[in-house]
């Protein structure tokens, strides 16, 4: 670790605040990168030199100061950081005063420095996800090999343990009504609370100002039951802190092709709640079964589809559709059905004849409930599209 101007400044600014001796900070050349005398601002500290080449504290009396140029009555002791000598700290003043004190200042001083240090690793290593997450999820560009290489000499992170994808969306986190903090660290808040809820996530990140992905290893959440049930505990502590999001869960695998599946899985179920909101807002992939499957085949081919049927669905009212969804969730019964809609059976039958006059489909046959359902289906993602 170097001494710098920057790292020493903010150190001095604040022992400046309270205490009112001149304190310097020396780097390994023994020149002065900040101090509280300003006029000694780069100068090369010769009592510093000594300390440095003879790796042991010096104290110099009034009458010593003319044998060190450029330094003044004072006690100089080094500055060590991981068993080694980075730099040397001065205080001046009569040393006799300045004994006890001038060891408090050296302690500060490398406190300070190591939280620099070890805060500057922190957002090194969170860039180093950032960078890494953005490449895993890219849209167009993904080079596997490269990618898990990264994984494993610059995060240290484990591939071969299954890992499931929680993709949040925020609803605009830079108008958050509780706090005045700039976005960054809005965003550093929510993955701190994340980490404590969460402790064991392989990774997590920010990959836009709206959407942050976590990687929760599937031992912690085995089952697609209790993945939901995760799901909705992070939901609802995020709702306690004023945030509003949606949270979609992809399946669990291995390496990061396996991350990255899963990542497209949970942004697929992103995209259904969009289309289907009456859906929860936290939602696993299997919970869309057909619809998942039918959102996989190129909007082309499914307008193409949906031109055969046109004509014959366009004078379907919206209570029609409304009545048929509610027959297609009650699994074609009808009885569930009428008690769904408040309706009597006679209603029912009445109204699934008006849909087959119109469309020439039976929904009480299976194969022409499959085909209005895939119809439905189809017209409320191509809405999105």
């Amino acid at each position: 670790m170097h001494i710098t101007e920057e790292l020493a400044y903010p150190i001095i600014a604040k022992l400046k605040t309270i205490v009112h001796y001149n304190i310097n900070i020396m780097n390994e050349s023994g020149v002065i990168v900040a101090t509280t005398d300003a006029t000694r601002m780069n100068h090369v500290h010769e009592g510093a030199l000594f300390v440095l080449k003879q790796k042991r504290p010096l104290i110099i009396s009034e009458h010593d100061s003319d044998r060190y140029h450029g330094s003044k009555e004072g006690i100089n002791l080094p500055i060590e950081f991981l068993g080694e000598m980075i730099g040397v700290v001065g205080v001046t003043g009569s040393p006799s005063e300045l004994e006890q004190f001038v060891k408090i200042v050296k302690v500060t001083v490398e406190v300070m420095l190591q939280q620099v240090h070890f805060h500057s690793q922190l957002q090194h290593k969170k860039t180093l996800m950032d960078n890494w997450l953005l490449d895993l999820v890219h849209p167009h560009y993904f080079d596997e090999r490269k990618n898990e290489s990264f994984a494993h000499h610059y995060l240290h992170l484990e591939t071969s343990q299954n890992v499931q994808v929680f993709l949040i969306q925020f609803d605009d986190i830079s108008t958050h009504s509780t706090t005045n903090l700039p976005l960054s660290m809005v965003k550093e808040e929510i993955l701190r609370r994340m980490k404590l809820q969460l402790p064991k996530v392989q990774f997590q990140s920010f990959i836009t100002d709206s959407h942050c992905v976590l990687g929760v290893p599937s031992s912690i959440c085995p089952t697609k039951e209790e993945a939901c049930h995760l799901a909705k505990r992070l939901h609802q502590h995020l709702q306690e802190k004023h945030f509003k999001v949606k949270m979609a869960v992809g399946n669990g695998y291995s390496g990061v092709k396996g991350y990255r599946k899963s990542y497209v899985e949970a942004q697929n179920c992103l995209e259904l709640q969009e289309s289907f909101p009456q859906f929860t807002d936290y939602v696993h992939i299997q919970d869309w079964g057909i619809m998942d499957f039918i959102k996989q085949i190129p909007i082309e081919i499914r307008k193409e589809f949906m031109n055969r049927y046109h004509e014959r669905t366009i004078h379907v009212s919206a209570s029609l559709r409304y009545t048929l969804q509610r027959l297609f969730d009650c699994q074609l019964n009808m009885k569930e059905t009428a008690i769904s809609l408040h309706i009597h059976r006679n209603t029912l039958l009445y109204r699934l004849e008006s849909v087959q006059e119109l469309t020439g489909l039976n929904p009480r046959q299976f194969d022409d409930a499959i085909l209005l359902r895939f119809i439905l289906l189809i017209q409320e993602m191509n809405k999105e599209a």
